[in-house]
């Protein structure tokens, strides 16, 4: 016999109940965590397609669900608790094929050096220096090579997706 907690530990984790999102009618609850902006509708879409993708890619029950974010053309999904590689390339093909537009599959984690890494590659991260402003603030300077400016087209939509992550002013350097 199953107890409640084996069985909630065996789905993905989303941030609105997976009724809501199977159905498309949200309960209170779930309609106050998208009128307030924690849920955008990206991220409706994607939970969508990761709640029909659950019964496929049995490795998606032992994960959650974070946040979509958008860099032109590619959708940024972020994950956490303990994805392999192998899996994530499964899951980016599956997103990809299901939304019609390149998907990205990153883990997340509190460590920003390797966010970044996972953010730009194929692009060979440097380091990141940390700068303290005379205000207060800090700016991240995020060392890229200059051979791979080709993979950040759109450096300036990097910048501001690492400054939601990290809090603070990013600005991407190639060397």
């Amino acid at each position: 016999m199953l107890n409640s907690t084996s069985l909630v530990s065996r789905i993905l984790k989303y941030p609105l109940d997976r009724i809501c999102i199977k159905s498309g009618v949200y309960c209170p609850s779930c309609q106050r965590k998208i009128d307030a902006g924690e849920v955008s509708s990206e991220d409706l879409e994607v939970l969508r397609v990761l709640v029909e993708l659950e019964d496929k890619l049995k490795f998606l029950r032992k994960g959650e669900y974070v946040k979509t974010a958008a860099i032109s053309d590619v959708a940024v999904v972020f994950i956490k608790n303990g994805f392999e590689v192998d899996e994530r390339r499964v899951l980016e093909e599956e997103l990809s094929l299901h939304l019609g537009k390149k998907v990205k599959v990153v883990e997340y984690t509190n460590d920003l050096k390797k966010l970044v890494e996972q953010l730009i590659y194929p692009a060979t991260l440097y380091g990141i220096n940390r700068v303290w402003i005379p205000d207060g603030s800090e700016l991240l300077n995020i060392r890229v090579s200059k051979r791979d400016r080709k993979f950040l087209k759109n450096k300036e939509e990097y910048e501001k997706l690492i400054e939601k992550i990290s809090n603070a002013k990013v600005k991407i350097i190639f060397e």
